[in-house]
C-alpha cells in the first residue's frame, strides 16, 4: 500500500516537473495576454476581419514556438518522462481547458468590442459581459490550480479576471489595453523566472544520462 502511495507521489512530482516547472505554459499565457493588450491597436490598424486572422496566426505562432523550445530544453535536462494514464489525462484536460478558455475569451471579447451585443440590456452591454467572462475565467483557473496542484494558477486567474474588469472601467482618454498588458507582463515575468530557474537547477544531461 505504501509502495503504491510512493509511486503515485513520485508520478505526481514528475508530472509537475515536466509539465510546469520550466515556465513554458506561463510564458505562453503571459505572451497571449500581452498580445490581447494590443487588441485595440490591431483592431484599428487591420479592421475586424484581418485582425481576427492576425490573432489566429499570432496565437498559433507563440504556442508552436514555445512548444519547440520545450522539446529542445526539457528532454536534455530531465530526460523523457513517461506518464501514467491518469497524468496524461490531467495534462490533456489542462491543455484543452487553457486553449478553450483563451480562444473563447478572445473571440467573444472581440465580438463585444465590435458591438455584437448592442441589443442586450444596458447594464449587460456595459459591464455584464466583462463580469461574466471574468467569473468564468476565475472559476476555470481556480479549478485548474486545484486539480493540477499548481498554486500560481490562482494568481493568474485573478490577474486575468481583474484585467477584464479594469479594462471595462478604463476612463476615456486612457488606452484600454493597459490592464491586459500589465497582467500579461506580470505572468510573462513569472514564466521567464521559472524558465531561468529551471535551466539553472537542471543543467543539460549527457546523452548517456537521458531516459528514453
Amino acid at each position: 500500500m505504501n509502495d503504491q502511495l510512493d509511486l503515485k507521489s513520485t508520478e505526481k512530482a514528475s508530472f509537475k516537473l515536466a509539465a510546469y516547472a520550466d515556465g513554458i505554459n506561463d510564458l505562453n499565457l503571459g505572451l497571449i495576454l500581452v498580445l490581447l493588450g494590443f487588441f485595440p491597436l490591431t483592431r484599428s490598424a487591420f479592421g475586424p476581419s484581418f485582425n481576427s486572422l492576425f490573432f489566429i496566426l499570432a496565437l498559433s505562432g507563440i504556442s508552436i514556438a514555445l512548444m519547440q523550445v520545450r522539446k529542445r530544453l526539457t528532454p536534455s535536462r530531465i530526460g523523457l518522462v513517461k506518464f501514467g494514464p491518469s497524468s496524461r489525462k490531467r495534462l490533456k484536460v489542462a491543455l484543452l481547458i487553457t486553449t478553450f478558455t483563451l480562444a473563447f475569451t478572445a473571440i467573444l471579447w472581440g465580438m463585444a468590442g465590435q458591438n455584437y451585443f448592442i441589443s442586450s440590456p444596458s447594464w449587460l452591454s456595459s459591464y455584464g459581459i466583462d463580469i461574466f467572462f471574468a467569473l468564468v475565467i476565475l472559476g476555470i483557473f481556480g479549478t485548474m490550480a486545484y486539480s493540477l496542484n499548481v498554486g500560481r494558477y490562482y494568481l493568474y486567474g485573478v490577474l486575468f479576471s481583474a484585467a477584464m474588469i479594469l479594462q471595462a472601467l478604463t476612463p476615456e482618454g486612457t488606452y484600454e489595453g493597459i490592464p491586459m498588458l500589465s497582467a500579461g507582463v506580470i505572468i510573462t515575468a513569472i514564466g521567464a523566472y521559472l524558465l531561468f530557474r529551471f535551466l539553472k537547477d537542471f543543467p543539460a544531461l549527457d546523452e548517456s544520462q537521458e531516459v528514453n
